[in-house]
């Protein structure tokens, strides 16, 4: 029996472009070592046709005056409204081939996951509100109450006043009001 040689397919380098056709064929040409990547990858994967196509594919455009052409006047991103107004300028600069088409999906995805956040967003300001309209009323009814503590007490002591001073002038006629009464001679009747 013979020793069977095992080759790992990745230690070995493939020199040939790593570009697929849309029927699914790879491209037989050779790696062009002049073409430095875009997407981060250490070393070239394309030929010089397909790199040339991808940089065709790609507009050179400012990211600052894309950015700026994107947002537009939009602020934040806590309105449907927002969104949307954004969501257009987006197509509107697919439409015109100044983003990749890839950008453009993220950024879509990104929209929607902003979209889907503003329900929890809106209930969440909401519920400060809410918090906010009982510590008023809260405070509302602390400040009633002391007011109607007040007014009890000023009534209680004006209460207290009139009959001390109902008493002081009662007490003269009470002397002769009270027991039997009495003729000159000093006999009971």
């Amino acid at each position: 029996m013979s020793p069977k040689l095992s080759t790992s397919v990745s230690t070995t380098i493939d020199s040939h472009c790593q570009h697929i056709s849309p029927k699914g064929n790879r491209c037989h040409m050779l790696i062009d070592a002049t073409h430095r990547p875009a997407n981060g990858a250490r070393r070239p994967t394309l030929c010089a046709y397909h790199a040339d196509r991808l940089r065709a594919s790609i507009p050179a455009v400012a990211p600052e005056a894309l950015a700026a052409e994107l947002l537009g006047d939009i602020d934040d991103f806590s309105t449907a409204g927002s969104v949307n107004l954004f969501l257009g300028n987006l197509v509107k600069q697919l439409a015109r081939k100044r983003i990749a088409r890839r950008d453009a999906i993220a950024l879509a995805y990104i929209s929607q996951l902003l979209l889907n956040s503003l329900p929890a967003l809106e209930r969440e300001v909401e519920a400060e509100n809410e918090a906010e309209e009982e510590a008023e009323e809260e405070a509302e009814s602390v400040e009633f109450a002391r007011r109607l503590r007040q007014r009890s007490r000023e009534l209680a002591s004006l209460g207290n006043q009139q009959s001390t001073t109902g008493a002081a002038v009662a007490r003269p006629d009470a002397g002769t009001a009270a027991g039997p009464s009495k003729d000159n001679a000093g006999r009971p009747s």
